[in-house]
């Protein structure tokens, strides 16, 4: 029962990084054709495009702190073996 435990932890964090990794790739991805001049499209609205940045590289950090506390969890569930 432990096993099946730790194995599900392990799983959650190793999917909580890949969700904190695409997410600040996408940031990245966003910022880079924010600041990238475009001759034909004008964004009329940048803000809506700097809001979906910070929200992203928030996600991001939410995520990393997840697999950290998980990661924690599978440390704490080794010591008490």
């Amino acid at each position: 029962m432990e096993d099946k435990k730790v194995k599900l932890l392990e799983e959650k964090v190793k999917d909580y990084k890949q969700f904190g990794f695409i997410l600040l790739s996408l940031s990245i991805f966003l910022f880079i054709g924010l600041v990238i001049p475009a001759e034909h499209t004008v964004i009329t609205t940048p803000s809506i495009f700097i809001i979906g940045i910070f929200i992203a590289l928030v996600l991001a950090v939410v995520f990393h702190r997840l697999a950290m506390n998980t990661q924690k969890q599978i440390y704490e569930e080794n010591n008490q073996s």
